[in-house]
Parts: C-alpha cells; structure tokens; sequence
C-alpha cells in the first residue's frame, strides 16, 4: 500500500517546505512542511482517520489527505489553466475549467438539454427519463424510517402522519433528505447543511466556509496562532479543547481507555484499538475495568451498587 501511495504521487511537485516546523501539539514532533504533519495526525485520532489542520477535512486514505493538503498549497499536478486553482483529481480541475467557459459539453440523448458536469446530467437522466432508459418507473418519495415506497410527496406525508406518529415521532426534526432524526430544529438547520452544502460561515484569510460558526473560530486560529485552551500543569496552549484534554492525561498519569486482554491502559482510544490488534493477554482479567476498550465509571461516581447495569445486562 505504501508503494502504490508513493507512485501516485511521484508525479506531483515537492510539497513546500515550511519557514518554521509544524509542531504537534499533543506529543511535541515537529514536521517541515503541512503533508508530513497532516500524514501524522492519525496517530492521535479517534476515528482512525487522517486530519488537515487547514480546514475540518478528514479521510482514511492517505493518498487523498495528501492530495487535499496539496490543494490547499497549490502542488498538485492539477491546476486550472485560467486561475492556476489545484485539485486533487484532473477531471475536477477539467470541470472547474467551465465555470469560467461557460461551455456546458454534456448533452442528453433524450431530451438535448446541455450540463456542465457529466453528475449533472446523470441526475437529470434519473430524474425525468429513468422510465424509458431502464423500462421501470421511477419511485421517487422513500419513508427513511420504515423504507416504504410511495409514488407522491402526499402519499408519504400521509404514512408518516398514521404510522410513524403513532410512536411518538416529531416529524418537526426529521431530516427530509436522510431520514436522521435530530434533538432539536437547530441542530436539524445545521445537519441539513450537510446535505446542501450550504456553508454561511467563511474564513477572511484563506477563503475556507464552514457550516456553523464554532468551527470557523476554531479554524481562524489556525491563521492567528491563538491558543486560548491552556494546560493547567505547565501553562502550555492549544488551539483546541480535545488535543488540551489528551495532553493533560501526559500529566495526571490518566490512562482511560484499557485493553480487555492484558489491562494496559492508553490515553486515547486509537491508541488502545491499535494495540487490540495484536494483543494476545488474559481477556477475562480485564474484564472487571473495561468493556471493549471503553473506560467504565469509578466506584466514586455511582451512587449505588446496582448502577453498573448501565453496562452490562445480567
């Protein structure tokens, strides 16, 4: 796998190097330029995925994170020809060549109506002549609840109202497009930027948007080298409350997360489903401290004996 992320991107400029070291915040390694950095933050992930500090933009693969930092730089191989923009992939940086153009070269067969992105045209085939190219017609309108088709927006409105209110369902914070149903009718506005894309909240530096407004302060910092989270054992700051927390457990000695076969604990959980991999102690040892990698309350915390049922069913 490392040999085939090598020669993907062998073709692509040097990535730049930095007039001052990018230092990692939770374990103080440095690195001279923002791919190297961005291919270490797995290392301290707990989603086992790669993270750009550029932006919130994560990913499992290591060659896309590489070429998503590489954008943010310019050195790709993948520019546009009119504004020298970077992309990851050459037909984005194709079709980012239109907006400027104007040109719209895909055409549908049916109908010849022109797109300028062949994603477009695809929706609109599936949308209004899906019945004559597969021969079958087209159920538009899905219950995400119960997976029931319905062939109009009525036809399901009325399901919902008769059988999914019937247990108790607040159609007011159930996300049209997923089916996901949210807490509240704010967090649902925010969830439905995910699917519309809709990011209100823009970076006056880079250009970066974000959907809510606690991720472009957390993002500006980046840019300002603000660190308002500060250590309370040696004053040291971060720009970001979860890398402070990680880091105070260097101090406390605080080691949460234990592995179920010998009892070892680590103080993120990436660092204990890593170690799982190969462990091969006594499981039932651990048992009595853990479930599955996950830390399990004090004694001081409960109140009475019987509250451990929370996580385990005898």
């Amino acid at each position: 796998m490392e040999k085939s992320h090598s020669k993907r991107v062998k073709n692509h400029p040097p990535p730049i190097e930095l007039d001052e070291p990018i230092e990692c915040e939770i374990c103080n390694s440095t690195y001279k330029n923002n791919v190297a950095f961005a291919l270490h933050t797995i290392r301290h992930s707990d989603d086992n995925k790669y993270s750009c500090h550029l932006c919130p933009y994560k990913n499992t693969s290591k060659y896309h994170i590489e070429m998503h930092v590489r954008a943010h730089e310019g050195t790709t191989k993948f520019k546009c020809e009119v504004c020298q923009k970077a992309f990851t992939v050459s037909t984005h940086a194709v079709e980012h060549k239109y907006f400027h153009t104007g040109e719209k070269p895909f055409q549908c067969e049916i109908c010849g109506k022109h797109f300028m992105f062949s994603r477009f045209l695809a929706a609109h085939r599936r949308s209004q002549h899906y019945e004559i190219l597969t021969g079958s017609p087209l159920v538009k309108f899905d219950c995400k609840i119960c997976n029931k088709h319905y062939a109009s927006a009525s036809g399901l409105r009325r399901h919902k109202l008769s059988k999914h209110n019937e247990e108790g369902i607040d159609l007011s914070v159930l996300c049209d497009i997923c089916g996901k149903r949210l807490s509240s009718r704010e967090k649902l506005k925010f969830h439905r930027r995910i699917h519309t894309g809709y990011k209100p909240f823009g970076c006056q530096v880079c250009s970066k948007a974000f959907t809510k407004k606690d991720q472009l302060i957390e993002h500006v910092r980046v840019h300002t080298g603000e660190k308002p989270h500060i250590c309370k054992y040696c004053g040291r700051g971060f720009t970001q409350r979860t890398p402070l927390k990680i880091h105070e457990r260097t101090h406390s000695g605080e080691r949460p997360y234990v592995c179920v076969c010998c009892g070892k604990g680590f103080v993120t959980k990436t660092s204990v489903d890593s170690h799982m991999k190969s462990c091969g102690g006594n499981v039932v040892s651990a048992f009595a401290s853990t479930w599955m990698g996950h830390p399990l309350p004090q004694l001081s915390q409960l109140t009475q004996l019987g509250q451990p049922s929370k996580y385990f069913s005898l």
